[in-house]
């Protein structure tokens, strides 16, 4: 299975439409994992399979939604921030092996008591020196395979940006 996964599109509609036109005939399923902002009957935010409710949204999107065994949140309700406690105990009391999240602006692929939590990061713009957006193409077949693009180029990001987002994602940690 192919996934189109974004996060934190904050109104940035040109990029989520461009993106999603690009991907919507490639993938076999759109995640939206919240803050796009948008109202439940917007045409694009319709386009997608799961959409979840971000701490920008005032649409009644749900707070999470389970997929088979994905559970995917945007994560400020778990506090993303200091760490995936409260994402672990969503993820085994649904059996999920897989949790896409957004809400950090830092694109992540962590594994944690065997559950894989994924950011996209966002999609208007990341936090981190490299000043750009990203989005997620996970393709999940015999392995979880991800990669993460350039929100305006589609290139794939180099695997630089995910060491720094680690980082940054722990002084976070210290900050808060």
């Amino acid at each position: 299975m192919k996934i189109l996964v974004v996060s934190d599109s904050h109104l940035f509609g040109d990029d989520l439409k461009r993106v999603v036109n690009l991907y919507q005939l490639k993938v076999d399923l759109m995640i939206h994992c919240g803050d796009s902002s948008l109202p439940l009957d917007d045409p694009l935010i319709q386009q997608f399979d799961i959409v979840v409710k971000g701490n920008h949204d005032d649409a009644m999107f749900p707070l999470y939604k389970i997929y088979q065994n994905i559970c995917v949140t945007h994560g400020q309700y778990y506090s993303v921030y200091y760490g995936y406690d409260e994402l672990i105990t969503l993820c085994q009391e649904n059996h999920c092996h897989i949790c896409f999240h957004g809400h950090t602006h830092v694109p992540t692929h962590q594994i944690h008591q065997n559950i894989h939590f994924i950011n996209p990061g966002s999609l208007m713009m990341n936090r981190g020196s490299y000043g750009y957006g990203t989005y997620a193409i996970v393709n999940l077949d015999n392995q979880i395979d991800v990669h993460y693009h350039h929100h305006h180029t589609d290139n794939v990001c180099s695997h630089e940006i995910l060491d720094e987002g680690l980082e940054l994602l722990e002084e976070f940690k210290t900050l808060l």
